[in-house]
């Protein structure tokens, strides 16, 4: 899987991904230094047949309902 750094159209830091992502997915990201950072998947912003773009959050989306 590989994920990189991908400014969005909103001009906010996302990610692109070369696989099917779902939202609250853990992806670890690399910058250009070689440093690694872990994100989640928040909202896919676009598709492409080879990638996805997603908004991300240092937070896990809280997905599940609530009793």
């Amino acid at each position: 899987m590989t994920t990189t750094w991908y400014k969005l159209k909103d001009d906010t830091w996302g990610v692109k991904t070369r696989h099917r992502g779902d939202v609250g997915e853990q992806v670890e990201v690399t910058n250009s230094k070689g440093e690694a950072k872990t994100v989640y998947l928040a909202r896919r912003v676009a598709q492409f047949d080879d990638a996805e773009l997603w908004a991300v959050t240092n937070d896990k989306p809280h997905t599940e309902p609530d009793f």
